[in-house]
C-alpha cells in the first residue's frame, strides 16, 4: 500500500483530494486549537520520540528482555523517512496556511518535499512496536495525523504515508522480535 501511495503522490494523482481534505480540516480556526495542535505535535518530534524510544530500550535491557533493541529501530524509521522526503516530489502545503505555534526549539532538517510525515511515521512505529492497545494506538496516530494536516504542515497523503511507513516497519520488526 505504501509503494502504491508513494507512486500516486509522485504522479500528483492525489493533489485535489489532498487540498479538499486540508481545506475541510482547517475550517475551525481558533487560537486555542492552534496551540493545542502545536503541543500535540511536539510529541512527534524526533528528539522527543527518540528519547522515549531510548528510555524504553534501556528499561527493557535492564529487565533482560530479548526485544530491548526494538525501540532503537526508530533510527531506521527516521532515516527512511528522510530519504523519501528527498526523493518523492510532494511540495508541502502553502506556507500562508500554516498555523503552527513554535513552542520549543528543535533540531530541524529541512527538506524540499513533504512525503511522508515523519511525525506520524515515528509515532505509528513506536506505538505499534511497543504493542500498545489497538484503540489507544489508533487514537494517538489519528490525533497526530489531524494536527499535522490542521496546522498545514502536511497533506493528508503525507500523514497516510507516514502511518503506512511507521506501522509497516513496526509490523516487520515485531515479526522478527
Amino acid at each position: 500500500m505504501f509503494v502504491g501511495l508513494a507512486i500516486a503522490v509522485a504522479l500528483g494523482a492525489v493533489t485535489s483530494a489532498d487540498r479538499g481534505i486540508l481545506d475541510f480540516l482547517q475550517l475551525p480556526h481558533a487560537s486555542w486549537l492552534d496551540i493545542g495542535a502545536s503541543v500535540v505535535t511536539v510529541f512527534g518530534q524526533s528528539e522527543v520520540v527518540g528519547s522515549i524510544a531510548l528510555g524504553v530500550a534501556l528499561v527493557r535491557l535492564r529487565a533482560r528482555r530479548r526485544d530491548w533493541w526494538v525501540p532503537l529501530l526508530m533510527v531506521a524509521v527516521v532515516g527512511i523517512e528522510f530519504v523519501l522526503k528527498l526523493t518523492i516530489p510532494q511540495d508541502p502545503p502553502p506556507h500562508e496556511l500554516a498555523r503552527s505555534v513554535h513552542l520549543l526549539p528543535f533540531l530541524e532538517a529541512p527538506t524540499t518535499f513533504a512525503f511522508p510525515s515523519g511525525h506520524v511515521a515515528r509515532v505509528a512505529f513506536l506505538v505499534t512496536a511497543l504493542r500498545w492497545p489497538a484503540g489507544v494506538s489508533t487514537a494517538i496516530v489519528l490525533l497526530m495525523a489531524f494536527t499535522r494536516i490542521y496546522l498545514a504542515e502536511h497533506w493528508p497523503s503525507d500523514v497516510l504515508g507516514g502511518w503506512l511507513l511507521g506501522y509497516g516497519i513496526a509490523v516487520l520488526v515485531r515479526a522478527r522480535a
